[in-house]
């Protein structure tokens, strides 16, 4: 393992020096634990979180902690097409600047996906709890603020942490504050699941918050999308499991989770403004939803583009000329940004990285376990792709990633007939 080593303050008047290493696997850990902990804190762009993910991007290869396999190779090549049909696109866009910038920070968020994908491959389970920790600390840092915010339990900080009656805590928007308190949600699940006793208490006290701040997000999506993801959880664990305890916990776990839910929501529905909103937002007839400028009148309109204009009509040029926003479904927006052959591939990586995972957590391994969770989270985040536009979320490529390394983690180690437990 390569060490940076450097020079402590002599002794013995300068005649005795001794030295201290660092590895550069801590230095590589460092740097993935700043970038996932910082994830959550998006007031403004670029975040700081971008700035230790640009460390992460660098530094991870040059120290030499990164394992490249065939998953994470294939799907950056799909983003690559991907990123260079949209900037080719973008000289046709209304919107040229903000455009180009666009699919540069895409370019971004896939190099970062992939180099953390090889960070994870090459040493998988102690650098998956790493990342699943610190993503959960973050998560916590956002729902902590979310709630001060939305309660007001800190003077002044409602704005800050609010948006139109909805907690967005510390992310720009309440929609992407539900959308990223998902997955930690099914981390902490799978916790109770088959984690320790020891831990089960532990996961029970930090999903409290993850979930109130999650319902008061009041996001229709992440509702949708943490929904399936628990239902795939709780299946994958009940058709991969040899023991009667683990099923007896499930029913246990499952019980206690509906219960808690309950008393949430009619708690928080006991406050006459969250009772409005919830009543407003559970509603399926929205006004910003139907007619030919609403939503899903956006989307039909997107979809006629698309079957005129093979080569695509350019980034942001949908929201710009012929709607007043963007589509809400990512699928959509990539045909729209990139043209068939790139909306195309932005699907295959999608649906291949999903699928994927679902075929590699079928093999009883010590890597079963992380599939399941990055795999049941990331199903809940194509799914909400649908709904909304998720290609700039840093948690979708965060998820992603750790597919992409789980799987090529999981491939080579059957390569070599690794054990199984």
């Amino acid at each position: 393992m390569s060490t940076l080593s450097l020079p402590s303050e002599p002794t013995d008047g300068g005649l005795v020096g001794s030295r201290w290493t660092v590895s550069a696997a801590t230095l590589a850990a460092i740097a993935v634990a700043g970038a996932m902990v910082t994830s959550s804190i998006v007031f403004s762009e670029p975040a700081v979180a971008d700035v230790l993910m640009a460390a992460v991007i660098v530094g991870l290869p040059m120290l030499g902690v990164v394992r490249f396999g065939n998953a994470a190779i294939l799907n950056f090549v799909l983003w690559l097409v991907l990123v260079a049909l949209s900037l080719a696109a973008c000289s046709v866009s209304t919107a040229f600047s903000t455009a180009l910038t666009h699919q540069v920070v895409t370019l971004f968020l896939a190099l970062g996906a992939f180099v953390l994908a090889g960070y994870i491959s090459a040493d998988p389970e102690p650098r998956f709890r790493l990342v699943m920790v610190c993503y959960v600390v973050a998560c916590l840092v956002a729902s902590l603020a979310a709630l001060a915010g939305y309660f007001q339990i800190v003077p002044g900080m409602n704005e800050l942490f609010t948006n139109y009656g909805r907690a967005r805590g510390t992310f720009k928007d309440p929609n992407v504050l539900g959308a990223a308190l998902a997955p930690a949600v099914i981390f902490l699940a799978w916790v109770a699941l088959r984690g320790p006793l020891r831990h089960v208490l532990l996961a029970a006290a930090a999903s409290l918050p993850l979930v109130l701040a999650l319902l008061l997000s009041f996001s229709r999506g992440a509702w949708a999308s943490v929904a399936l993801s628990l239902v795939l959880v709780g299946w994958l664990a009940l058709v991969t499991t040899r023991r009667a305890e683990d099923f007896r916990r499930l029913i246990a776990v499952a019980a206690l989770g509906m219960v808690a839910l309950v008393v949430a929501i009619g708690g928080a529905l006991q406050v006459d403004a969250v009772a409005s909103l919830f009543q407003e937002r559970a509603s399926f007839d929205q006004s910003y939803d139907a007619g030919p400028e609403g939503r899903f009148g956006g989307q039909a309109k997107a979809v006629a583009l698309i079957l005129e204009n093979p080569f695509g009509i350019g980034t942001h040029t949908f929201r710009n000329t012929y709607h007043e926003e963007e589509a809400h479904n990512v699928y959509l927006s990539q045909f729209l940004n990139a043209g068939w052959v790139g909306g195309l591939a932005y699907v295959i990586s999608v649906l291949g990285t999903l699928a994927a995972g679902f075929y590699a957590l079928r093999r009883r391994s010590r890597l079963q376990g992380p599939l399941i969770i990055a795999t049941a989270a990331f199903a809940g985040l194509v799914f909400e792709g649908f709904v909304v536009d998720t290609d700039h979320w840093r948690h979708f490529f965060v998820f992603m990633a750790l597919i992409w390394g789980l799987v090529d983690a999981e491939g080579a180690s059957a390569g070599r007939g690794g054990p199984s437990s």
